[in-house]
């Protein structure tokens, strides 16, 4: 198209239609193909043509064939979507967006199976929300965060409770020996008959208190 500019007849919008059906072919465009011609014969080749007949192809094209990729696309990824506990809301975030593009109704069954096939990688999650018996997508939704945010308060608790466990340190106190003085009554039988000091102070008088 870029090579065609500024030469006499292919600036034509209807002819720029022409050569780009030219380029579309396979048995899933056939037909759409052939109703786009038809309709190009049927047009005034003066009165019609012009850029609003150009952008109007355009806009069927996109409509016929890019929306319906973006579904697939979105379909594709919905597929894969899985949550990450414990990021709830960017689940339900990423979860709608592709619903649309995907085109669930709101309120159908199928899109609450797809919702809980994302969380697949934690049962025990799911089986509590099942337990809710939601009725909506809408209830589903608040019960699929009431469950996730108590999960995620009980492992709060949980390592905060493990993180650091109750030490007690019993430290035994040192033995220092004492000396041992002997007397006349616990010398042991080794030191018989070898001298003792006794200890006389106790029968000591103070000085200059006699009389």
């Amino acid at each position: 198209m870029m090579a065609n500019q500024r030469v006499p007849g292919f600036e034509s919008p209807i002819r720029h239609v022409a050569i780009v059906l030219t380029f579309i072919k396979g048995p899933q465009v056939d037909g759409w193909v052939e109703g786009i011609l038809e309709g190009l014969e049927q047009l005034h080749p003066i009165n019609d043509n012009i850029e609003y007949t150009y952008l109007n192809f355009l806009s069927q094209f996109e409509s016929q064939f890019v929306d319906s990729t973006k579904q697939e696309v979105a379909q594709a990824s919905l597929d894969w979507l899985a949550f990450h506990f414990p990021n709830i809301d960017q689940y339900i975030s990423d979860f709608e967006m592709l619903a649309r593009k995907a085109r669930y109704t709101i309120r159908s069954q199928e899109l609450m199976n797809m919702f809980l096939k994302g969380l697949h990688t934690f049962p025990h999650i799911v089986e509590r929300i099942i337990d809710k018996s939601p009725n909506d997508y809408y209830d589903l939704k608040e019960k699929t965060i009431l469950v996730v945010k108590n999960q995620q308060l009980l492992c709060t608790i949980k390592n905060s409770s493990t993180a650091m466990p109750f030490q007690q340190n019993f430290q035994r106190p040192s033995y220092t020996p004492r000396p041992t003085h002997y007397n006349s009554l616990n010398a042991p039988q080794n030191l018989n008959n070898i001298p003792v000091p006794m200890d006389l102070s106790r029968g000591r008088a103070p000085p200059n208190r006699w009389p």
